[in-house]
């Protein structure tokens, strides 16, 4: 008996502690009540309950299903099962548990309602319309079923029609918490970046410490070309979570695209403190140091990315830049060879492969690589830059001066190409006066061999 009493205890003391959100030790209290009677189904509930609030979804989904085995016709248990299904990206399952309910319960409107997620997930976007229609059938103003249609939508890419869902689940609930920032992702996958800024905005005003949508803000301020406006709102992140490591790659990556070397080092090596397997940010770091010249050092931190992910073609890029600057051209080329082989139909890494063949002199192939650099990519004008160089090296004029010439439509200001052009001029002036003056130095020659004493 004594035990039944402190069972009864510890679950009304996991409910007080549940009331005041200390999850843990609330999970603790009903864990030891599970100890004394642990076919319980109402205990288990509550304790995937308290697990949900924990981010513990597998966990929640087993008590659920052990709850269900217990008293098994229990709708409000079984719809939260379905949701952890689908917070757990078990989507399958989660209609399968929806569909009991449905079949249980055919007039509970939130299992048509979010069936829609579930089915959007899967790709099936018809049958999601389908059960949102269903959904509205039973309740026409439920925010959540014009969110979830939302979702259906722009996973869809019909992006004017998730707007519309979106906004009328705002005008329904007008805190629904992520729409606004939803419909900015709609308005930037659309490039009308000047409606999504204003979405964000909302989105902020409704809670400006929101990290998520300061940093999608950033990323679309960036993406729109609006660099100065991006590293302020990446330094407003840096300020609300210092430990923010992604804003502090993105703010080194801003500086390296301005050629701000050492403030981009600088902001690499911070993010790399707080979190030394970040992935990218011995490969940018390295990129840095490959930019200032210090090769080791660039190979010490490009080594390291590549060690976690042999596969990086940004990495193996650097690193072959790195050997090439370093003079080892061979070398370079191994990891120029395995990035095409990653990526076949990538232009940079053939124009890269040509400059190490053209510095072993190995022009006939380092030819095709160009070649084939701008089969995949006809405006790349420093690809067709080595290839009038190998063209030169290699006697073929008339072919050199089309690439040039070719070139010139697209740059007709480029330093290289002008520079070239000139080269290759003053190569028909020697050849055509050596056309001409030929016979005549030759005829001298034989002359002054006469008449030497």
């Amino acid at each position: 008996m004594n035990e039944w009493m402190e069972a009864e205890q510890r679950i009304e003391r996991a409910q007080q502690l549940s009331e005041s959100q200390r999850w843990d030790e609330a999970l603790a209290e009903i864990d030891a009540a599970l100890g004394i009677d642990p076919q319980n189904g109402i205990w288990h509930s509550h304790r995937g309950f308290i697990l949900d609030q924990l981010y513990r979804y597998e966990d929640a989904i087993r008590a659920y299903r052990t709850s269900l085995r217990f008293q098994p016709n229990q709708r409000d248990v079984m719809m939260a099962l379905g949701l952890d299904f689908i917070r757990a990206g078990r989507f399958a399952r989660a209609l399968t548990t929806l569909a009991r309910v449905i079949e249980n319960w055919p007039n509970f409107e939130p299992a048509y309602c979010y069936s829609i997620v579930a089915f959007a997930e899967l790709g099936d976007f018809e049958q999601a319309e389908q059960y949102f229609y269903l959904a509205q059938q039973l309740n026409e103003d439920c925010p959540h079923c014009y969110y979830h249609m939302g979702w259906s939508k722009f996973k869809e890419k019909k992006y004017d029609q998730a707007i519309f869902a979106w906004n009328k689940a705002l005008e329904l609930q007008p805190d629904y918490i992520g729409a606004r920032q939803h419909v900015a992702e709609c308005y930037r996958a659309m490039g009308r970046y000047a409606e999504a800024r204003a979405s964000y905005l909302e989105a902020l005003r409704q809670d400006p410490g929101d990290i998520d949508v300061l940093r999608d803000l950033a990323e679309m301020l960036y993406e729109a070309g609006e660099v100065d406006a991006a590293a302020e709102k990446y330094r407003l992140i840096c300020e609300l979570e210092p430990g923010c490591v992604s804003a502090h790659a993105a703010l080194g990556q801003i500086a390296l695209t301005q050629n701000q070397l050492e403030r981009s080092a600088e902001h690499f090596r911070t993010a790399l403190g707080m979190e030394p397997t970040y992935p990218g940010l011995h490969h940018k770091l390295g990129e840095v140091l490959l930019r200032q010249g210090r090769l080791q050092d660039a190979k010490r931190h490009l080594s390291v990315e590549l060690e976690r992910d042999p596969d990086d073609v940004q990495a193996l890029m650097a690193m072959g830049n790195c050997l090439l600057e370093a003079g080892r051209a061979t070398a370079a080329s191994y990891c120029f060879r395995r990035v095409i082989n990653l990526q076949p139909d990538a232009p940079g890494p053939h124009h890269n492969l040509a400059v190490c063949l053209f510095t072993n002199e190995r022009f006939e192939e380092g030819i095709a690589h160009c070649e084939r650099a701008l089969e995949l990519r006809p405006d790349y004008v420093m690809a067709m830059h080595k290839l009038a160089l190998a063209c030169l090296q290699t006697g073929q004029m008339e072919r050199a001066s089309r690439i040039l010439a070719r070139a010139c439509q697209h740059e007709p200001e480029n330093p290289a190409i002008c520079q070239l052009q000139r080269r290759l001029r003053w190569y028909r002036i020697a050849g055509y006066l050596r056309a001409r003056l030929g016979p005549v130095c030759r005829a001298l020659g034989r002359l002054r061999r006469r008449i030497r004493p």
